[in-house]
């Protein structure tokens, strides 16, 4: 994916006569890896928090720039210089299939950090306590 986004537009054919290009296939396979992980893992039914354990933290922040790669293919193809559009859907997978890796991997933690259902009446504000009284010396 990153050779086909960094060929210039005179030279890709040389690249797709030598190397291997991002066709529907691979998007396919990260789609059919996808629904695997979501029959496996299903997701919490509460706002899930990126980064419950070191490993998922790290899937999460791959995404992250995943997501941002995905904004300028975005802008690549706006400016009609996108050749191949399976880039896009492709790299649109591949971040919804880190998102599942990183729910998987909670998944397996001992407790994954969850927020509160969406549903549920907010929880009352913790009461503070009163400062601690000073003894005097006598």
């Amino acid at each position: 994916m990153g050779a086909e986004l960094a060929t210039d537009a005179a030279e890709y054919d040389k690249l797709e006569q030598h190397f291997m290009t991002v066709t529907p296939d691979f998007t396919t396979r990260v789609e059919s890896e996808i629904i695997d992980l979501e029959r496996r893992f299903p997701l919490p039914d509460a706002f899930v928090i990126p980064g419950g354990t070191p490993p998922a933290a790290a899937l999460d922040v791959a995404r992250a720039v995943l997501r941002r790669a995905e904004r300028r293919i975005v802008g690549l193809q706006q400016g009609a210089q996108l050749r191949n559009p399976e880039v896009l859907r492709y790299a649109n997978r591949l971040s919804d299939l880190l998102f599942m890796l990183a729910r998987a991997e909670e998944g397996t933690a001992v407790k994954p950090l969850t927020g509160r259902r969406a549903g549920r009446t907010p929880a009352a504000p913790a009461r503070t306590r009163p400062a601690p009284r000073r003894r005097s010396r006598a």
